[in-house]
């Protein structure tokens, strides 16, 4: 008799993983962009982020795609689509953080971006720490405490923009250049932003299955 291969079975658990990769992936990859700025080649390192984005936009589809017709995944439909889209969210808000800076021409990265990719790439080292240790969810202490350093993270990221926004008034350059490194600092701000509304996608899980 024949014996039925057994078909691998689907993990959104781990799947979550590897888009939580991916955003830690592209958080590395803008700081190093960022650090080692060059104007002249930022339109071929702007297709690198762009590849990590597009690899997480056929995951996302995927697990919608497998989500139509499952019958009883291991979460709510309604926080795994959440959950999706807020990891998803992320590597875009770097991505077009980045694309912005390409489109004003940016001359040169202030410490104050520099600054807001350090906690931009230490929030998304949190948030994967905690999707790591999602399937253990009603005994995790690691998500507790992730939550609560991206929560920080996000307090010092709102510091941040009204610190570094004040600046570029006071010292009051040319129009056109305060407003688009105002521009580039308000994408920062939604970058950080985004790692604590996927934050809160977990949180919520947690609490309405504990």
């Amino acid at each position: 008799m024949l014996k039925r291969k057994k078909t691998k079975e689907y993990s959104y658990y781990q799947e979550f993983i590897e888009v939580s990769a991916m955003a830690v992936s592209a958080a590395k990859l803008m700081t190093s962009i960022l650090a080692d700025y060059n104007l002249e080649t930022l339109e071929t390192r702007l297709k690198e982020l762009h590849e990590i984005e597009h690899a997480a936009d056929q995951k996302k589809h995927k697990m919608m795609s497998y989500l139509y017709s499952d019958f009883l995944p291991p979460l709510e439909r309604e926080d795994i689509i959440d959950l999706a889209g807020e990891l998803d969210t992320t590597i875009d808000t770097i991505e077009d953080t980045l694309i912005h800076i390409d489109i004003y021409q940016i001359q040169e990265i202030t410490p104050a971006m520099l600054k807001f990719m350090e906690i931009i790439e230490k929030s998304a080292l949190s948030l994967d720490e905690a999707i790591n240790d999602l399937k253990n969810f009603k005994k995790s202490k690691i998500i507790k405490e992730a939550i609560i350093t991206i929560n920080r993270l996000e307090k010092q990221g709102d510091s941040l923009y009204t610190r570094s926004v004040k600046k570029l008034f006071i010292e009051q350059q040319d129009a056109l250049t305060t407003m688009a490194t105002t521009n580039i600092y308000d994408r920062f701000e939604l970058a950080t932003d985004s790692f604590e509304a996927a934050a809160d996608v977990i949180e919520r899980i947690v609490l309405k299955n504990s």
